[in-house]
């Protein structure tokens, strides 16, 4: 059934570029005829990470989530201070056949974070709350545990915004509409009916980075103690209401108006997932659209950029997108002279990203409801560097060359790579990576350095057997490994 319905999303949904300016049975939406080629490019060029020229195997938006079996898609994206193009794909719900469109609503899971992080700092700038103070001096009724790990440092808010609190990350657990629902301080607890452990340091704040939500929930609490007011009007008055979103909620269950445009969240069999409810608000509990977020990115830049105050102070905003401060509202990178700056969510059934270019003044929201979506992501990702010539991470297309290989003999073996034992042979004057029983032949792009375009990976080779060779994986990350053998078990 899949794939007739994806078959039929291709012919409906691929717009073409002299149809602008409008929405065209609300699958796309152009600022202008220029964004409407911007599209069309991102759609139709999903490459690899790693090719071989002549051999580019180039794919669209469809066609992935057909091979990836991605129920539906939906995608704004942000060019100075406005929504420039939006584009819809696939179904909110396969058993009903109802279309992704503008407002289809998903649960943004973790992209909850970053709005709630800017909220915090906003109540920063109101006096309510200080970045560096132990936040115990704050919250009521629950407080952070104390350890011998907390004599020295304490776990502040600024900490806990950058994930270095040295909170344990438990993923909290979702719930079903007619279960008993545990209340943000039961949550903390780990009381009934919550069916998580309770919240604890694990590590002395500050020292290392460590991923939480129950993190998040720590900032949710801290925010609904200072200000006396729950956290879903809280979020309405402080982040909602300024920056236009009018399609986004913490409540749960969520509003009835909502609760028919939701998009049904699939397992990677497309097998439907209940609808289910997300206590910890503001560690993944948003339910939200592409455009909403958008609007949200656009607030904060325009902060950034224009000194607009609705959300933050330019001071402020300034310290959100600061070069070389690590993680913090967003994880940040430094790449010549600009800052990027993403964040992805996962929920049961959905999966979303937000990615951004801090000098270009754009971004990018992408929401799917499959849990199968990060592999897109990156080939989306990609696409918008390449199409609007980010100082970022783009394919590479190399060319083929051809050298003697008398010198590879001391690393040929098996090497570890992640959980696999991979290994590497040769054949001929060709190297052979094997992997499980599947054997591929490498493609020599460099010196020391080779494509295999089917998986994608590039390998290079060092100098010395001393040193690690490095298996540059699809998504572009250095992995480092040394061969294995008997001395190097």
């Amino acid at each position: 059934m899949f794939k007739r319905i994806l078959c039929s999303l291709i012919a409906t949904s691929i717009i073409s570029c002299n149809e602008t300016v409008k929405e065209i049975n609300d699958s796309a939406y152009y600022s202008s005829k220029a964004d409407s080629i911007h599209a069309q490019h991102i759609e139709n060029n999903l490459i690899p990470m790693y090719s071989v020229a002549g051999r580019v195997r180039k794919m669209s938006i469809p066609e992935m989530m057909e091979q990836d079996r991605i129920p539906g898609l939906s995608i704004a994206f942000v060019d100075n201070g406005q929504i420039a193009w939006t584009k819809h794909y696939g179904y909110a719900s396969l058993e009903d056949s109802i279309p992704i469109a503008s407002q289809t609503v998903f649960t943004g899971a973790s992209l909850s974070k970053p709005v709630t992080a800017i909220a915090a700092l906003h109540l920063v700038e109101k006096g309510l709350l200080n970045l560096d103070e132990d936040v115990n001096l704050k919250l009521k009724e629950w407080k952070v545990p104390e350890t011998p790990l907390t004599d020295n440092e304490k776990v502040t808010l600024r900490r806990l915004i950058g994930h270095n609190a040295g909170i344990k990350n438990d993923l909290w657990s979702s719930y079903l509409p007619g279960e008993k629902v545990p209340t943000l301080n039961q949550m903390l607890a780990g009381e009934e009916p919550s069916v998580d452990p309770p919240t604890s340091v694990i590590h002395e704040p500050g020292s290392r980075v460590e991923y939480s939500n129950p993190g998040y929930s720590i900032i949710q609490k801290l925010l609904m103690d200072v200000s006396d007011d729950p956290f879903e009007p809280l979020m309405q008055s402080i982040i909602f209401d300024p920056s236009g979103m009018e399609n986004s909620t913490f409540k749960q269950p969520i509003p009835d108006e909502l609760m028919e445009r939701r998009a049904v969240g699939y397992t990677e069999e497309l097998t439907p997932y209940p609808y289910r409810l997300f206590p910890y608000l503001a560690a993944g509990g948003i339910w939200t659209t592409p455009s909403d977020l958008a609007k949200f990115m656009i607030t904060l830049l325009n902060d950034y950029h224009k000194g607009s105050n609705t959300l933050i102070s330019k001071e402020m905003a300034e310290t959100v997108f600061r070069k070389n401060i690590g993680r913090y509202v967003f994880t940040l990178w430094n790449w010549g002279d600009d800052i990027v700056f993403q964040h992805y969510g996962s929920n049961q059934g959905f999966n979303c990203f937000m990615y951004g270019s801090v000098d270009k003044n754009q971004g990018i929201v992408v929401m799917t409801n499959s849990d199968n979506s990060f592999g897109l992501f990156d080939y989306i990702q990609r696409a918008v560097n390449d199409e609007y010539q980010w100082e970022y991470v783009r394919p590479e297309i190399l060319n083929p060359v051809t050298t003697d290989l008398s010198w590879v003999t001391p690393f040929l073996g098996s090497y570890n790579w992640r959980n696999d034992e991979v290994l590497l042979t040769q054949e001929d004057n060709a190297l052979v990576f094997q992997r499980d029983a599947e054997k591929y032949v490498l493609t020599q792009t460099g010196e020391r350095v080779f494509v295999l375009a089917e998986i994608p990976l590039k390998i290079s080779i060092p100098e010395s057997v001393n040193d690690p060779l490095t298996i540059w994986e699809p998504d572009g990350y250095p992995y480092r490994t040394k061969r294995v053998d008997e001395n190097n078990p």
